[in-house]
Formats: C-alpha cells, sequence, structure tokens
C-alpha cells in the first residue's frame, strides 16, 4: 500500500509527454496548489483524480507528489466544468464553454450525454456548431469507454494512447468485436488481448482466438532468436494458451492452406519446420543471394589480380602468420567468405592489411559493423570511416525502411562486416540486397560469441553450411597468449573453469573472487569497482563496465545499478521520468533504435545535463538533446546485461555471476563477456554458478532453416 493520497481538480500541464505516458501538472487539492507527475498525462484539464503514490522533495522544483495509481473523476465544479469543455470539446474556446456551463451549470455534461439537441438554447451555437460538439463529445465518450476498458486489464497510458491513435474513432468497436487486433500496438500482447477478448465471451476455441495464438506463439519464437517452430513445439506453445491441441493441429492445417503460415515437409531430424510467411520468404530469399553471389564470383580472381598479401602487410607494420595470411588471401576466392576465431587469433590483423589492400587496389571498399561503438573501434583499425550497417544501409532515407537496396545499390567493390555474429536475418537480407551483384562480402566475427538478438544465427548458418568458404583462425599469436584473460577465454571454449591470474605465470589482466552469498559478492562487486580496479589505474566512472546476465535480483542491473550510482554519483541534479531517474554523470544506455536521433540499441553515453522536459547525453563526444518521451527507452549503464554488451569493448570488465542467474548461465553468454574486457576483468562470482556457465551448451537452440537451404550448394576447398 502506498503511503500517501492526494485529491484534487487537474488545473494545468506543466510538462505532458508526447506518448501520453508521463506529465506534469498543477492540481487544486484541499491543501492548496499541488505539483504531480506520473502517470497523468490522459487527464483532461477540469476533470479530478484521486491518487495514490509518493511525496518527494526535490532541490530544484520543491515538494511534489509522484503519481503511483490514479482514479479520474469528472469535474465538480463550474470552473472545471469549462476547462474541461475546452480541453475534452475540439471547437470549443473559453467563452462558449463559460456560456454553455452559465446555461446548464452542474447538469452540462448530463445535458451533452442525454439531451445533446439542447445545446442549441446556448446562444452562439447553431446546428453546425451543435452537431460539431456532439461529435467530439461521443469520440471524446468512446475515448474515455475505451480506456477503462484497457486499465481496467493493466494497460498502461502510453498503450492506450497508442490504441486510440492507431485505431481512431473505431477504437471501442475494436476493443468489443475484434480484440485480438489489439495486438497490433507495441505494448499489447497476446495474452492481454486474449484477456479482454473472453471477458466479451469470446470461446477458447474460436478461430480468431486460436489463429491469434498462431501468430503470438510464431512471433514470440522470433524474439527468441528462430525463425520457426517444429509444429510439435507449435501445437505444446498453443496448449499453454488454453488451446485443445486437435483444434491446434487443424487451425495449423487451415493457417498453412491458407498460406497465412509455411509448412515444410519434415527436416532430416524429423521435425516439421512451421514458418511465418513474411520469414519463411526472408530466409529463403538470403539463400538464394548466398548462391548467386558464391555462383557469380566462382573461381575467384585471376592470378594477376590476387593481392600481394606481403607487401599490405608490410606496410602497416604487420608480419602475418602463415594462416593470417592465408585467410587474407581467402577473401578474394568468392563473393563471400567468412573469417572466423576466437581473441587473440588475429581477426583485428586481417581487417587492418584489408584495408591497406583496398587502399593499393584503389577500389571502394566500405566497412561496417552491427553497432555505434563497434563501428568506431574499426575506424580505427582499417584507418577509414567505418558505419553501423544502418547507416551504411541508409536507413530512414526518405521514409521507413533502407535507402540503399537492389534498385539503388550501395557503390562498393568489396563490404566487410566486422562482429557479423550480431548480424540478424533480417538486417542479413537487407545488406545482400543492397550488394552489387560483382561485390565481394566479408564477415568477420567470432561464432563463439552470443547469436544476434533478432531472429536468426547467420554467421553460424553460413559456416555450417558447407557452402561458404571459411578462413578458421585457430592460432593464438604470442602476444595475446600471455593474456590471462585470453587463456581464460580459450579455456571457457572448452568447458574449463577461468583460472585466476595469480595463480598461474603471465599477465596479470584476469581475476576470479569467489563467495557463495549473493548479497557478500554485490558488496564484493561495488569494492573492486570503486577501489581496486582505480589502484590498478582504471578510473572507475569511464574504464569500467559490469557486465551481468539479468535484470532481477541482488547481482541483476537493477540492484547493482542503485549500488554503483550510490557508490560512484550519488548526487546532482535530475530528470524523472515514471520509475526512471536520471542524474547528470549518470552512464546510461539506450535499449531500442532511435533512428531520428541517430542514437542506437546498445549506445552507451553519459548524462551531461539535465531540465524538467529533457536530457542532454555524450555519446563518446556525439551530444544528443533527448526530449522527455525518448527516456522511456534509456536505462542505466553502470551494470548492464550480457546481451547489451555485444559488438563493445571496454578497458576493464566486472562480471557477476550467480546460481540465481541460472536460467541464464551458459558457455557463450560468459565468453562473450570476457571477451569484452580489452586490458583487465574481474569475475566476481560463486564457484557453482562459474562451473555450470562454463559447462552449459546448447540451451539458447535457435531453429532456424538458412544453413540446410545453402546445404544444396557445392562445399568449397575450405582455406
Amino acid at each position: 500500500m502506498y503511503a500517501d493520497r492526494i485529491e484534487g481538480e487537474l488545473t494545468s500541464f506543466v510538462f505532458r509527454s508526447e506518448d501520453g505516458g508521463f506529465a506534469v501538472a498543477k492540481l487544486n487539492a484541499a491543501s492548496g496548489e499541488v505539483t504531480a507527475l506520473g502517470p497523468i498525462a490522459h487527464v483532461r484539464e477540469g476533470q479530478r483524480i484521486v491518487a495514490t503514490g509518493q511525496w518527494q522533495t526535490d532541490l530544484r522544483f520543491g515538494p511534489r507528489f509522484k503519481v503511483e495509481t490514479v482514479l479520474v473523476e469528472e469535474p465538480r465544479t463550474l470552473a472545471g466544468l469549462e476547462r474541461y469543455l475546452q480541453s475534452a470539446v475540439e471547437g470549443v474556446g473559453p467563452e462558449l464553454a463559460r456560456r454553455i456551463v452559465d446555461h446548464f451549470g452542474l447538469d452540462t455534461l448530463r445535458v451533452l450525454e442525454a439531451e445533446p439537441m439542447r445545446l442549441g438554447e446556448v446562444e452562439g451555437i447553431g446546428p453546425k456548431t451543435r452537431e460539431k460538439i456532439v461529435s467530439t463529445w461521443v469520440s471524446e465518450r468512446s475515448g474515455r469507454e475505451v480506456e477503462v476498458t484497457l486499465r481496467g486489464h493493466g494497460v498502461n497510458a502510453g498503450a492506450i494512447r497508442k490504441v486510440l491513435g492507431t485505431f481512431g474513432a473505431g477504437a471501442a468497436d475494436i476493443v468489443a468485436r475484434q480484440p485480438y487486433r489489439l495486438v497490433e500496438v507495441p505494448g499489447i500482447g497476446f495474452r492481454t488481448a486474449d484477456t479482454i477478448a473472453r471477458a466479451h465471451g469470446v470461446d477458447r476455441s474460436a478461430p480468431e482466438r486460436v489463429q491469434a495464438a498462431i501468430d503470438y506463439s510464431l512471433k514470440t519464437s522470433e524474439e527468441e532468436g528462430s525463425c520457426y517452430l517444429p509444429e510439435a513445439a507449435l501445437v505444446e506453445r498453443l496448449a499453454s494458451l488454453d488451446v485443445d491441441r486437435a483444434v491446434a493441429a487443424g487451425a495449423i492445417e487451415d493457417a498453412a492452406r491458407m498460406r497465412r503460415i509455411v509448412r515444410h515437409n519434415a527436416a532430416e531430424e524429423g521435425e516439421r519446420p512451421v514458418y511465418r510467411s513474411v520469414t519463411d520468404e526472408m530466409e529463403g530469399r538470403v539463400a538464394r543471394r548466398v548462391g548467386a553471389r558464391l555462383l557469380a564470383r566462382r573461381g575467384g580472381e585471376s592470378a594477376g589480380e590476387v593481392p600481394d598479401v606481403a607487401s599490405a602487410s608490410r606496410a602497416v607494420g604487420i608480419e602475418l602468420a602463415e594462416g593470417q595470411a592465408r585467410a587474407v588471401e581467402a577473401v578474394f576466392s568468392a563473393g563471400l567468405v567468412v573469417v572466423t576465431g576466437g581473441p587473440g587469433t588475429g581477426k583485428t590483423t586481417i581487417v587492418k592489411v584489408l584495408a591497406e589492400i583496398a587502399r593499393n587496389r584503389k577500389e571502394a571498399w566500405a566497412f561496417a559493423s552491427p553497432t555505434g561503438r563497434a563501428a568506431r573501434r574499426l575506424t580505427e583499425v582499417c584507418g577509414q570511416d567505418a558505419k553501423t550497417l544502418h547507416r551504411l544501409l541508409e536507413w530512414g532515407a526518405g521514409g521507413e525502411g533502407f535507402g540503399r537496396d537492389g534498385n539503388r545499390p550501395l557503390e562498393a567493390d568489396c563490404v566487410v562486416v566486422d562482429e557479423a555474429s550480431m548480424v540478424d536475418l533480417a538486417l542479413f537480407d537487407a545488406l545482400c540486397d543492397a550488394l552489387p551483384p560483382r561485390a565481394r562480402l566479408v564477415l568477420v566475427g567470432d561464432v563463439d560469441q552470443l547469436p544476434s538478438v533478432g531472429p536468426g544465427q547467420v554467421l553460424r548458418d553460413l559456416i555450417n553450411s558447407g557452402a561458404v568458404p571459411v578462413a578458421r583462425l585457430t592460432d593464438v599469436y604470442r602476444q595475446a597468449a600471455t593474456s590471462a584473460i585470453v587463456r581464460n577465454a580459450h579455456r571457457m571454449l572448452v568447458g574449463e573453469v577461468p583460472i585466476s591470474a595469480e595463480k598461474e605465470e603471465g599477465a596479470r589482466d584476469c581475476f576470479v573472487l569467489s563467495r557463495e552469498d549473493a548479497e557478500e559478492l554485490a558488496r564484493l562487486l561495488v569494492t573492486v569497482v570503486t577501489e581496486r580496479l582505480p589502484a590498478n589505474g582504471f578510473d572507475p566512472k569511464r574504464d569500467v563496465q559490469v557486465l551481468t546476465p539479468m535484470h532481477a535480483g541482488p547481482l541483476g542491473t537493477v540492484a547493482l545499478n542503485q549500488r554503483l550510482r550510490e557508490a560512484l554519483n550519488p548526487t546532482g541534479e535530475e530528470i524523472v521520468r515514471g520509475a526512471r531517474r536520471f542524474r547528470i554523470g549518470d552512464r546510461v544506455i539506450q535499449t531500442k533504435n532511435a533512428y531520428d536521433l541517430d542514437v542506437f540499441n546498445g549506445d552507451v553515453g553519459r548524462v551531461t545535463a539535465v531540465t524538467h522536459s529533457s536530457m542532454e547525453v555524450d555519446f563518446d563526444g556525439r551530444v544528443v538533446n533527448l526530449p522527455g518521451d525518448a527516456l522511456e527507452t534509456f536505462e542505466l549503464a553502470w551494470a548492464i546485461t550480457i546481451h547489451k554488451s555485444q559488438g563493445s569493448e571496454y578497458p576493464a570488465v566486472v562480471l557477476a555471476l550467480h546460481t540465481a542467474h541460472f536460467v541464464m548461465l551458459r558457455r557463450n553468454l560468459v565468453y562473450t563477456a570476457l571477451t569484452r574486457a580489452k586490458r583487465f576483468a574481474v569475475i566476481v562470482a560463486s564457484p557453482r554458478a562459474l562451473r555450470m556457465a562454463v559447462t552449459r551448451t546448447g540451451v539458447d537452440e535457435r531453429h532456424t532453416g538458412l544453413a540446410r537451404r545453402l546445404g544444396y550448394l557445392t562445399r568449397p576447398s575450405e582455406p
């Protein structure tokens, strides 16, 4: 139960976010004027609210009431009615609102609802004005009905605003008659739509419900990284949604017959893949394009066109080992080549030599990576401007979508993509579409790291297909071999527990600190970040990144961010958005792509300024001013999930692991985390959790068909 409660009439807004999820407003309460903030943007001026929440004192703005829950009531005063009419009814300004309220008094809303023809009694309201007022009022009341229904099922204000914006005047009818269409709106899933539908009497075996459940199950599997579900697994998911198995099997047959889904013949493993139609087409298109690219450059370069690898490597001051030289030569053997290897095997060296070869050949080469941070690192390596893949393909040019495609291909003789394990099926499809037919494509990455966040495991499937030339880097070279970080990463790959640096010879750059209790581990982690790493020359605010598998628990991002912020950035001006609170000096991370702001999922920055309605963030020297509604996609980043660290490197990494993270503990997760460290790593873990993590494989197995589709192609010789 919340400690405090207020009620009063909303008189004006100080700030209201564009998405309708947050506002700061003035209330006329019994105690006088009150400033309230929270999820109240949907309230109309003049309406009363009864809110529960907490009083807080802001150093800049004084005492304010932070709203957690709110009940909206109709106006009770004449002044409130005037304000309400002005805010709720289009075409009613202050003067007309005053005349209407003067005429009908506190009976005004009843007249609008039950006797709208009586509006003609008011001076200045003719038939056209009356019709407009009534029409707007009907829409307003319809919106209120939708709001009451959706709020009753736990839908937040932002999602309600999106429902009304998506369906307009038909929103109430959609909610009542076609509730499963609500899943078209971001923020409303199948379970919410299903609860509403069942409340309206929809039977659990109704065709529209079962079809919605199929769509939901396949989309959910894609959110988990798969491109399809085996038919038996799809039936089980439908059963978990209270769909009878026999009904589910029949519905799958019907959906396949109508091409709403695509059901393939049983694969070699005996499973029958079921795809959403759009994903099946995409995966098939990628396979065809990869095949065509391999055929277009079959045989590679002629003898006179093979680059002088030795000269290029000498020009950049590098002496390539035999395996590395073969990998560089392999790039020119086909239209698509994969270069893969673990830490210290020379992937970066190869990219540097390829960039020099490009300069010598006077060809147009493009270098790209899935994330902004990885692209900046790639720029330093290759000595020319590298871009994110979205920028390379010109996302948003002329509207939503990519500006570069088959009709307007990239002006490049070769495209080199680093951190290719992060590329999902949709992005790879767009890249293949934009490549000129004779251009080479080089994918560089570590196949043992986590796969892409989006559906697919493109790099692994290309390697496993046997159709694509693969340069495998396996030797760890002398300088890297002395690193305990590199040695321990390779230990993880064979299921061995990392060894703390003080227990073996070599560089003292990777330590393992063990405790069993989660709270004790959390306290130890803060000590490592705030005391031990600074003693080793690392700035805890700039050089250190804490990584953890999950958000929840004492060693999750939420709890660790609070501990670390209080230790590293305890005071300063703040901006508050719902449960989010950002302070000048905070490290923050963007959690979704914001193409209009040129800020992408995983970008980490530092808050440099705040106002009551905006926040300024420095992203590695590029300062971006973020409006209040954009803050919903930001989180504190003193500690982030391992998934969010993909494609990034940090001077020092602190990795937290505990058995409470059981469902996430697996080899590729901790391997990815450790290989984010450039100079120093500390693993703070319970011994059992660390042992469990390095020995568990295959937990996140994905259902993808790209390797199978490419399997018919002739397997080239591996360099």
